[in-house]
């Protein structure tokens, strides 16, 4: 009976320590966000352009990210595998040569297999990746592995990568709780800190599902962490920086209806949030990717449906997100039987846009559009 009630005093000590532990805010001092670049104007004519990433090598592929490279090249990485889920899944990547305008052929960077030898755990299947350029050529890729369960019971991995992913070190598991260290994931894109180190949007999935924001210092160790929304509704958090200490997030609805996006604003470096409100775009429970423009206005790449995922359109507030216009349909099946999802969008540093999505299951795609098409647009 005394070794009973000991085992039981460690376990709820450890889970009071492990829940106390999720609701601090980051580390302090703080560090408040890097502010977005505002690229200079210049001469351009209109220019949209799509073609795939990804070139069948398994029967299904899902959740790109990409990073521009230190030569202006991107590299794109995705999960494919026979279905998601299954232990075949693994994660890719492809090359994107500007000059040419074409993606190369995809190679595997992280199997099943080789995570769960570096990780030195069980390793049941892999999901989610999300890539960041560090520095001139350091790709820090982020990326998501279950041990135990579904999706609730993921961990979040970290590879570096000196030479712009040619090579790769090790994989290891973030440390984001003291308490089984289980249940957070990623989508959305890292951002820097002033501090030089890391704000990494991530997500939690067991019991509730919300939102956080890792605090990571210049080795990629999680240093602090903050709430960016409570309950069992909002996931895949997007930051969009306004300024060094405000911003605001948009992040995937999965509660009741009405479906919408959601979002929450921070006024101090993202060390507090507010409390979520639906935002005026409907969202069918899926996930959003989003910029800030050199105008300040925000864009927002989104299904635009509450019930599945068949249309993927773009649209922009230049009233910091109290009202929206979609402007822009990428894609459009009125059957809804199709899906196109997951986007990812970033800018590189000649000013152009590039998403990245899911293309009904088959196939990577890649829209590449600059600043004329979109002001044409708008």
């Amino acid at each position: 009976m005394r070794f009973a009630s000991k085992n039981a005093l460690f376990l709820l000590t450890a889970v009071i320590f492990g829940l106390a532990w999720l609701r601090i805010p980051f580390s302090k001092p703080r560090s408040g966000f890097t502010p977005p670049i505002v690229h200079a104007s210049r001469a351009e004519s209109p220019l949209y352009a799509d073609r795939l990433v990804s070139h069948e090598t398994t029967p299904q592929v899902h959740a790109p990210t990409v990073a521009e490279l230190s030569d202006g090249r991107l590299r794109a990485f995705w999960y494919g595998g026979t279905h998601e889920g299954t232990r075949d899944v693994a994660i890719y990547t492809s090359v994107y040569e500007p000059e040419t305008r074409e993606w190369g052929l995809e190679a595997t960077v992280f199997d099943r297999r080789s995570t769960q030898t570096e990780v030195q755990r069980y390793v049941k299947m892999l999901g989610n990746p999300v890539a960041f350029r560090y520095a001139d050529r350091e790709i820090w890729l982020f990326y998501v592995s279950v041990s135990v369960g579904g999706w609730s019971g993921s961990a979040i991995n970290l590879a570096v990568s000196q030479d712009d992913g040619q090579t790769w070190s090790p994989p290891r598991r973030l440390v984001t709780s003291p308490f089984l260290n289980l249940s957070t994931l990623v989508k959305g894109p890292a951002l820097m800190l002033e501090s030089g180190g890391v704000a990494l949007p991530a997500y939690h999935e067991f019991i509730g599902v919300f939102g956080e924001l890792l605090q990571l210092d210049t080795e990629g160790s999680v240093v602090g962490k903050t709430r960016l929304s409570r309950g069992a509704s909002s996931l895949q958090p997007v930051i969009l920086p306004r300024s060094t200490s405000h911003a605001m997030s948009l992040m995937r609805y999965a509660g009741a209806p009405p479906n919408r996006i959601l979002a929450v604003r921070t006024a101090d470096g993202g060390a507090h949030w507010t409390p979520p409100w639906k935002i005026d775009l409907p969202n069918p429970n899926a996930a959003v990717a989003g910029t800030r423009l050199d105008d300040g206005s925000l864009m927002v790449v989104f299904n635009d449906s509450e019930k599945d995922r068949g249309d993927l359109s773009l649209a922009v507030s230049s009233e910091d997100g109290e009202t929206w216009r979609t402007i822009h349909r990428f894609e459009e099946d009125p059957s809804g039987s199709d899906e196109y999802s997951y986007p990812f969008l970033i800018r590189s540093s000649d000013g152009d846009y590039h998403l990245l999505y899911t293309w009904q299951r088959t196939h990577i795609k890649h829209v590449h559009f600059n600043h004329a098409w979109l002001e044409g647009t708008r």
